[in-house]
């Protein structure tokens, strides 16, 4: 009788994770057929595009990807591969020295006592109350006080001090034992030794997923850069490619092959890194 009920139960819990599986790989499909449509939209011909399903009826071209990276420059459009240039440099730049920031005001917060101390922690977790075009203007006339309009810096600097960065780093460095600390500081390391050849080491998961989510905010910013840029040499990817749509709104597969050219980078760098992406979103979870 035992025997049976157990065959039974299995059996039940057999096909409830069959019928999860499948409910679970149909939203993959539904989520993902998206951008598979736009990427194989990206090398059909321009007539086979629309109306024709997924599966092109005729043979692919790469004639998008050359008007993009070559025809559009030679008719004084800006160009492209300048442009994800632009994007690569600002959200590296900015994801970097967020990292370095974020970690060492997150430790700072984490392992000194210092006056206001909890006033400026309070203040970090109030800040990521607001969104972040709330500060637009005010930021913006700051930027354009320095001069700084059509530049780098203003791209870069504005976006180095990340409060959700800081908090994330603050929460980690609390669960670090202060006697490892203690120890290297008996055996006569600094504070920098302590930080770079100790505590960032052990916080690789964080720094993965702050890392990820600052360059693709940055990645995918369109509004501080169109209110920022006039100057084409300093238009990132974002812009030159709403400025490609409004241009040439009737090529579909130019503007796919951009859509795709766009989000290249962010399926890399998840596929690169998305064990330590994991890992990372796990202990920010467990970390409350």
């Amino acid at each position: 009788m035992k025997e049976n009920t157990s065959i039974g139960m299995e059996k039940s819990f057999r096909i409830k994770r069959a019928i999860i599986i499948a409910i679970l790989t149909l939203l993959v499909i539904v989520w993902i057929y998206p951008y598979v449509w736009v990427a194989v939209a990206s090398f059909k011909d321009p007539t086979d595009i629309t109306g024709t399903g997924l599966l092109p009826k005729k043979p692919m071209t790469l004639a998008h990807y050359k008007f993009i990276f070559v025809t559009a420059n030679e008719i004084g459009r800006t160009p492209f591969l300048r442009a994800f240039a632009n994007s690569l440099f600002i959200a590296v730049s900015v994801t970097f020295l967020v990292i370095l920031v974020s970690s060492l005001a997150g430790y700072s917060l984490a392992k000194h006592d210092f006056i206001g101390r909890r006033f400026l922690n309070n203040f970090i977790i109030f800040q990521m109350l607001f969104p972040s075009i709330l500060f637009l203007i005010p930021v913006f006339l700051v930027v354009k006080a320095l001069h700084m309009i059509d530049t780098y810096q203003a791209m870069i600097l504005p976006f180095i001090a990340n409060a959700w960065g800081v908090f994330l780093f603050f929460q980690f460095f609390k669960g670090v034992p202060d006697d490892l600390i203690e120890s290297v500081k008996i055996d006569g390391g600094g504070e920098m030794l302590i930080l770079f050849r100790i505590v960032i080491p052990l916080s690789k998961s964080i720094i993965t997923i702050v890392g990820m989510f600052t360059f693709m905010q940055r990645w995918d910013e369109y509004l501080w850069y169109i209110v920022l840029n006039k100057n084409n040499n300093f238009m990132p990817l974002t812009t030159v490619l709403a400025g490609y749509m409004k241009t040439y709104g009737e090529k579909i597969g130019e503007q796919m092959a951009g859509v795709v050219i766009l989000t290249f980078p962010i399926i890399v760098l998840f596929l690169l890194f998305r064990k330590s992406f994991t890992q990372g979103i796990t202990m920010t979870g467990l970390k409350g």
